[in-house]
């Protein structure tokens, strides 16, 4: 039996006996699982951050990423692309987390690689992601820097994620990174003379980049070629 090991960024009440996987699940469908905040169970580690998500480096960022994917994926009917808040399970890694953004291909979904689901055999609520999406994409804060670069980063890998994206917007030059699947890790894609990194995954171009709109403040965009 693995023993949970608390990260807290702020105070929060944490059950004493949420030590597993399926007790962390029970307890995150619960009411008393806190409504804001992000709370993950990776690999027998509770990481808790209840820090407020920054409207400059956070909140714009994941929205871009979940609204230009989205057009994406829709118009080539690539899959589904889900935003944060769609909790994410996978037995062979130990890991619920949400992820800012998921993306599953059609082939994943109806193979059953990963399937929308209920919790337990109680109710028919579909509230889980279960098994192994195609794409995560993670934006980084400063109380998330070390989940999103290292433990989490393990735990994609561990659950057979073929793609894991990483956006850093927080200093002066925006940090976008694609992260492709190999046999022993995720290997870095690297960025191309025009500013762009392929994505194995989609078959495309990206390049993310921060622009300035009429309030002086910041402007993000996912470009794709």
């Amino acid at each position: 039996m693995s023993t949970a090991v608390l990260h807290l960024q702020n105070e929060v009440h944490i059950p004493a006996d949420v030590y597993t996987l399926r007790k962390f699940r029970a307890w995150a469908h619960s009411r008393d699982f806190p409504e804001t905040g992000k709370i993950s169970f990776i690999s027998g580690h509770i990481e808790v951050d209840m820090s407020p998500e920054n409207m400059d480096s956070h909140n714009p960022v994941k929205g871009e990423v979940f609204a230009t994917l989205l057009k994406l994926v829709r118009k080539h009917d690539l899959g589904r692309v889900w935003p944060d808040g769609a909790l994410l399970v996978n037995h062979d890694a130990d890991l619920a987390t949400e992820p800012d953004v998921v993306f599953s291909g059609w082939k994943s979904l109806q193979s059953g690689k990963v399937r929308i689901a209920p919790f337990g055999t109680q109710s028919t609520a579909r509230v889980e992601l279960v098994g192994t999406p195609d794409l995560v994409v993670e934006v980084v804060s400063p109380s998330s820097v070390t989940k999103d670069t290292d433990r989490l980063f393990k735990g994609y890998f561990a659950a057979g994620i073929e793609e894991y994206w990483l956006i850093d917007a927080r200093g002066d030059s925006v940090s976008f990174e694609i992260f492709s699947r190999s046999r022993r890790g995720y290997v870095p894609v690297p960025v191309g003379r025009d500013g762009y990194r392929l994505s194995p995954l989609f078959g495309r171009k990206f390049r993310f980049v921060r622009r300035t709109d009429r309030l002086g403040d910041p402007d993000y965009r996912l470009l794709i070629r």
